[in-house]
């Protein structure tokens, strides 16, 4: 397996190759960036980048200091996060959808500098914790961030950095403690651009579009470097429900889409009332959860185009297995992205008979340097350019991933492995079914486990007749005892700051309930 790493020279800097490569191959005039009325040329973005540095320099940010950065999707997140590399400093965009506790831990943990946000957000902040923080950026308010960026003169000596250096951290959701600072190298960029862009084919006619924030590593590949690499545009939107998003795709005419199970779900809930133009799309892809079978299939029915589900973590940057268009296999989370070393591997680190269950096991060189302050934990989860992701998966004959659950989603009922995901699907093909977890529950004196399922609905109320409905869909389908034994129906499944469902908190704590019926 050739390295990329090792055709990079030795003084990398990441935000310096993905602008001078477009301004070399001629893209200067092409546009880079969508943001709401306004677009942005490539050349124009070297100029707001090496701005950006000069500001950012002006504030006594030094190389190796922090940047943080906690706003939606917008071009000053661009500016900003290539301007702190430019400078040989390290931004920190931070998920929006964060609780103002996480942030304030985050700011505190990364020791940033400088916070780049906007009012609503200075004021729900303040008091800042942080004794690091000096200055506040605004990107509204009387002096904007972007009228300081006409003010100042370019930097154009870039900071020699290494390639193997820390360029940039993103955190973790914290869906089972506090967040987790992951730092990568500047390396970790162009390997994942150099490989998965090239996996699904994404070229310089591409325009992207992607739900997913760019303080989440998919959509930091998705909206800023992916497109980049290539000489391709991409679309920087703050849309928060699936009318926006929808309005958004038929203004802008994307051609990559980057989604994930729950927007799809809702755009498909929605075609009977909104419309949905998908003529300007070649590709969907979904990560960040599992994609229900039923909506593969109901999306390529309606709109005549499949979604290449694959996987990735922040540790690794960005997708290691995916589905390709033409050879997918619906629920599968694909094969190995071509550079990426995937296993399965028992408790001893030994591979898995294909079909049998065990722990997802990667290499690749896009691997994070390490958790920043967190050095047990790292050296638990790597060693070299490997990982053990503790995510639980088997492999078929065909060389398709099929995720089974974290490792902590397994229990065991009368003394079977149950993975909720195989429930789930079967729950998601009942009608009436939205969204659905599954998860253990304990009861009686003996503390026995039952399996519970958490369902919100489409359209109909919850009543006992719907619940016996989806009682006896489930136990046609599933041996008995893989059957929930009670059904909770809820509005909406709670979620974390990155959109997966939160399975630890309906393990750890049930919520209101409008129903609850024993079987």
């Amino acid at each position: 397996m050739s390295s990329i790493c090792e055709k990079l020279p030795d003084v990398f800097n990441i935000a310096v190759y993905l602008i001078e490569n477009n301004l070399n191959q001629g893209n200067s005039s092409k546009v880079a960036f969508y943001d709401r009325n306004k677009t942005y040329t490539y050349a124009q973005l070297s100029s707001l980048v090496k701005r950006t540095a000069r500001l950012l320099s002006e504030l006594g940010l030094e190389q190796e200091n922090r940047l943080a950065i906690l706003l939606s999707d917008r071009a000053e997140v661009v500016f900003a996060f290539l301007g702190a590399i430019w400078l040989g400093a390290v931004p920190v965009p931070i998920n929006p959808a964060c609780s103002v506790d996480d942030i304030d831990y985050i700011l505190k943990d990364s020791r940033s500098k400088v916070l780049l946000t906007n009012q609503a957000w200075q004021e729900k902040l303040t008091p800042i914790s942080s004794n690091y923080l000096r200055h506040f950026l605004l990107v509204d308010g009387e002096k904007p961030f972007l009228s300081l960026l006409e003010e100042r003169e370019e930097l154009a000596i870039c900071a020699e950095t290494s390639r193997d250096e820390a360029a940039f951290w993103l955190y973790t959701s914290g869906s089972t403690g506090r967040p987790k600072g992951v730092v990568h190298a500047h390396q970790s960029i162009a390997v994942c651009a150099k490989q998965y862009g090239q996996a699904i084919g994404l070229n310089k006619d591409d325009i992207t579009y992607s739900v997913a924030n760019m303080a989440f590593a998919y959509g930091l590949g998705n909206s800023l470097y992916l497109p980049m690499a290539v000489g391709a545009a991409s679309v920087l939107s703050s849309a928060n429900n699936t009318f926006d998003i929808i309005d958004d795709i038929q203004r802008y005419r994307p051609t990559v889409f980057f989604g994930i199970p729950s927007v799809y779900a809702s755009i498909l809930e929605l075609e009977e009332i909104s419309s949905f133009d998908s003529s300007s799309l070649r590709l969907c892809v979904s990560a960040a959860e599992q994609l229900p079978k039923s909506i593969w299939q109901k999306w390529l029915d309606i709109y005549h185009l499949e979604i290449c589900e694959g996987i990735g973590t922040t540790e690794f940057l960005h997708i290691f297995l995916s589905n390709q268009l033409g050879k997918s296999k619906p629920g599968s989370s694909g094969r190995p992205v071509p550079g990426y070393n995937v296993q399965i591997v028992d408790e001893n680190g030994l591979p898995c008979p294909i079909g049998e269950i065990g722990e997802l096991q990667v290499r690749g060189e896009s691997l994070m340097l390490g958790y920043w302050n967190r050095l047990q934990q790292t050296r638990k989860a790597i060693y070299g350019s490997t990982m053990r992701t503790g995510d639980r998966y088997r492999r078929d004959r065909e060389g398709f991933f099929w995720f089974m659950g974290r490792a902590d989603d397994l229990f065991k009922v009368n003394g079977q492995w149950i993975s909720p995901l195989e429930i789930e699907e079967v729950l998601h093909q009942h009608p009436q079914v939205r969204e659905v977890a599954v998860v253990p529950e304990s009861s009686g004196g003996e503390q026995l486990t039952e399996i519970v399922a958490y369902i919100s609905l489409r359209s109909q109320q919850p009543s006992l007749e719907l619940e016996k409905s989806i009682y006896q869909f489930v136990k046609q389908q599933l041996p008995h005892f893989k059957a929930p034994k009670q059904f909770y129906f809820l509005d909406s499944l709670p979620r974390t700051s990155t959109g997966k469902i939160h399975r630890q908190l309906l393990r750890k704590k049930q919520p209101n309930l409008q129903l609850a019926v024993s079987n």
